[in-house]
C-alpha cells in the first residue's frame, strides 16, 4: 500500500496569500485600464507559485521512499539503501531550514532532502517512522517544531 503526502493547507494558504500581492497591486493601480505588463506578472507569479506548491509530493511504498519537487525533480532510495532520516534544521541552507534528510548507506548515492516545511506533521512523522523501521531515525527534538524545542532548551538553561 503506498502512502501519498502533498503541501499542506498551511502551505497553500501562505504561498496562496504572497502570490496574491501582485493581483492586489494589480486592483489598486488600475483606474479604468489594466497594465498587461501587471497582468503578465500578476498571472506568472500566481502560476509559479501554484506549480511550486502542486510538485511537492512524498510517496511511501513498501520498497522505497519517493520525493518530487518543482526544481529538484524526482529522487527514490529504496528501503534497504536507508542509513538514517533525519529532520534537520539549518538556516544556512538556502533550500529552506527545515530539511528531512534521507541518507543513503552508500556514499556515491546522493541522499534526499526533502523540504519539510511545506508537508504536515503527519508526513514527517511517516517518513520519520519509516526510517525508524527500516534503519535509524533522529528527529534532533524538532517533531513539534522549532519555537517549542528553543522554548524547551531555554527552559532548562534557566533551570540550571
Amino acid at each position: 500500500m503506498n502512502a501519498q503526502y502533498r503541501a499542506d493547507f498551511p502551505a497553500w494558504v501562505f504561498i496562496g496569500g504572497l502570490s496574491c500581492f501582485p493581483w492586489l497591486i494589480l486592483w489598486i493601480n488600475s483606474h479604468g485600464r489594466i497594465d498587461v505588463v501587471a497582468l503578465l506578472v500578476a498571472v506568472g507569479v500566481s502560476g509559479f507559485a501554484l506549480a511550486w506548491l502542486l510538485s511537492f509530493k512524498i510517496v511511501l511504498t513498501p520498497t522505497e521512499v519517493v520525493f518530487r519537487s518543482l526544481f529538484r525533480g524526482r529522487h527514490s532510495l529504496r528501503h534497504n539503501e536507508i542509513r538514517i532520516v533525519r529532520l534537520a534544521w539549518n538556516l544556512r541552507s538556502a533550500r529552506g531550514p527545515l530539511r528531512l534528510v534521507v541518507e543513503p548507506r552508500d556514499d556515491g548515492v546522493r541522499a534526499l532532502e526533502i523540504n519539510a516545511k511545506v508537508f504536515s506533521k503527519a508526513a514527517i512523522d511517516a517518513v520519520l517512522e519509516l526510517g525508524g523501521k527500516v534503519a535509524q531515525a533522529d528527529d534532533g527534538g524538532l517533531r513539534d517544531g522549532v519555537v517549542v524545542r528553543s522554548v524547551r532548551q531555554w527552559k532548562e538553561r534557566k533551570k540550571r
